[in-house]
């Protein structure tokens, strides 16, 4: 068994980390995190914080079964409203002993319960609703001490709030009195109510009121028993009394199998303990039956953030890529190739090094000569403009391809009303806004990437063969090609063409390219086209991410995470429980 400081930070770490229950998807599951908050918060940690000499007990049942006779029976006043129509009890209604409202059991009841005292000879407002938890207390001398009785709402009535406001305090008590009838005492309803309320050994008593004959009494409540899974502590039968229904006499009750009285079993003080021991042991299981229902809906509830965040960034991925292929920088290549060259033969370098400084200079002579020939050539504006158009094209594809998944979400309306919104007309309609990416398309980094790459491919291809020797001469040779010359045999070859758009360039750049991809090998283009497009592409596809995404990602984000770490902690707690 756990020892009881380290219970108590096991249950305190459980409930600081279940979420609120309209959060998980499911309603199932969400009335089990409504109900193990309120069994965390109002039964358990106050029970463990200080064993107070109090047993509390609750009566419970379905619509107009009497439960409100036999409350005012029990406390000897008329406390609570009984009327024959039924359904009049909507609040909490609690009775105990004056000494019960002082010192230790104040303290105890006000760390349970919202308490409200009702002033001697008022009447508590139990009629009209209220919130849950909320526990109006009457003080009667009739009440036994050390006892303290709670009449609930019906658990069937047609108002929800009546069901939540029951179950809210039903998870605190030590005992439940369930009061049936011959008409209720199979309704499919009732049973599960009283099997949750129950079924893990909490101890509770049948009542069976408006009893006509014992044994249709004792059958009726055997199936009720094996229905629920396991007997009540003791049964009841309480005769039909018109006298009751009139209320001229309070309800009078006796036990079906022997033993102690109702007032004497709940009002004297050596059975108390017992059964708080026995409540406290089946609200531990209770407790930790359900922090593994709620762990295994927390890590469920994780999947649809984590799902499509995942497919928002594969998308965005694919988005970036496609645009970085409209814009390869080949010049890298070329840089990147003529360095890795230089580095292996000292001859070449120094015989190709004041060719290299005339190129450079006629850069400029031969950039004109093309022009005289072709007009104006593509400046890097074309290049942004069709790498824009493509990430245009294919947010829209995008959008059009996750607006089914977002109509499909089964999260919690917060989110959903996000993800409409990014992925509705208002996305669509600043798609015809400028981007402002013209600076990523020549990142330093994503180039700097793409040079080391190519140096290294180089130099795998190289390999000191005969092919370098090839490449040396070559090179050395049309560094000391006339610029005039030069300037034809780019306008005749085209430049690279349709594989890559060099941006800056020299009279190297473009004859040469096709020369190196040649020697180099046929896969050249595409192990560097493809190197660029995951740099570059991952580099458009962030600023996509942070320019129409970045609201509805990171709260995506937030909300798998926290499901994780959710699942992390309630499953942990759990396991405790179990040592």
């Amino acid at each position: 068994m756990i020892a009881l400081p380290a219970l108590r930070a096991v249950l305190e770490s459980a409930l600081a980390a279940l979420p609120s229950p309209e959060r998980f998807p499911r309603g199932e599951d969400a009335e089990a995190a409504r109900r193990l908050t309120e069994r965390l918060r109002r039964d358990l940690l106050p029970r463990l914080g200080g064993d107070a000499p109090l047993l509390l007990v609750a009566i419970a049942g379905p619509n107009n079964v009497g439960k409100s006779t036999l409350f005012n029976s029990l406390v000897g006043a008329a406390l609570s409203p009984a009327r024959p129509e039924g359904g009049l009890t909507k609040q909490c209604l609690a009775a105990a002993h004056p000494e019960t409202w002082t010192g230790e059991l104040k303290e105890f009841l006000t760390r349970r319960y919202d308490v409200v005292p009702v002033a001697p000879g008022a009447d508590a407002p139990v009629d009209q609703p209220g919130p849950a938890g909320r526990l109006y207390l009457a003080l009667a001398e009739a009440v036994p001490r050390g006892l303290l009785v709670m009449d609930t709402p019906d658990f069937d009535s047609v108002y929800r709030d009546n069901r939540e406001r029951t179950e809210a305090l039903l998870v605190t008590v030590d005992v439940l009195v369930f009061v049936v009838s011959r008409q209720t005492y199979q309704n499919a309803a009732l049973v599960d109510f009283l099997r949750a309320a129950v079924g893990r050994g909490r101890p509770y008593l049948i009542i069976y009121n408006e009893a006509t004959r014992e044994e249709v009494a004792r059958g009726h409540l055997d199936k009720l028993a094996s229905d629920v899974g396991h007997p009540p502590l003791a049964r009841y039968l309480a005769p039909h009394q018109p006298e009751v229904e009139a209320g001229q006499r309070p309800l009078a009750t006796q036990p079906l199998d022997g033993g102690p009285s109702l007032g004497a079993l709940l009002g004297e003080t050596e059975h108390a303990r017992k059964l708080k021991a026995q409540a406290l042991a089946a609200s531990l299981a209770d407790a930790r039956a359900e922090l593994e229902t709620l762990s295994r809906a927390a890590r469920e509830a994780a999947h649809e953030p984590e799902r499509l965040r995942q497919r928002l960034r594969h998308e965005l991925a694919a988005v970036g890529k496609s645009a970085a292929l409209k814009g390869v920088p080949a010049d890298v290549l070329v840089d990147a190739f003529r360095d890795e060259l230089d580095a292996r033969s000292s001859f070449h370098r120094y015989v190709r090094l004041p060719f290299r400084a005339v190129a450079t200079a006629l850069t400029f002579v031969s950039r004109k000569v093309r022009e005289s020939f072709t007009g104006p050539q593509p400046t890097a504006a074309p290049v942004l403009h069709a790498t824009d158009e493509t990430l245009r094209d294919g947010m829209r594809r995008l959008v059009d391809v996750l607006a089914p998944e977002v109509a499909a979400w089964h999260g919690d309306a917060s989110t959903r009303a996000k993800l409409s919104e990014s992925f509705g007309p208002g996305t669509l309609a600043r798609l015809e806004e400028p981007l402002g990416f013209e600076a990523l398309h020549a990142h330093a980094a994503d180039r700097e990437s793409l040079y080391t790459f190519c140096r290294s491919l180089v130099g795998a291809e190289l390999q000191g063969s005969m092919r370098e020797e090839l490449l040396q001469a070559l090179t050395t040779l049309v560094y000391s090609v006339p610029s005039g010359a030069a300037a034809v045999v780019t306008v005749a070859t085209g430049g690279v063409g349709h594989d890559a758009v060099i941006w800056a360039g020299t009279l190297l750049s473009t004859p040469l390219l096709e020369r190196f991809v040649d020697l180099l090998g046929a896969d050249i283009r595409a192990h560097v086209t493809q190197k660029w497009a995951d740099a570059h592409g991952a580099t458009l596809a962030r600023a996509l991410e942070k320019r129409f995404f970045q609201e509805v990602l990171t709260h995506l984000d937030t909300e798998a995470t926290g499901w994780v770490r959710t699942t992390q902690v309630l499953e942990e707690s759990a396991r405790r429980l179990a040592e």
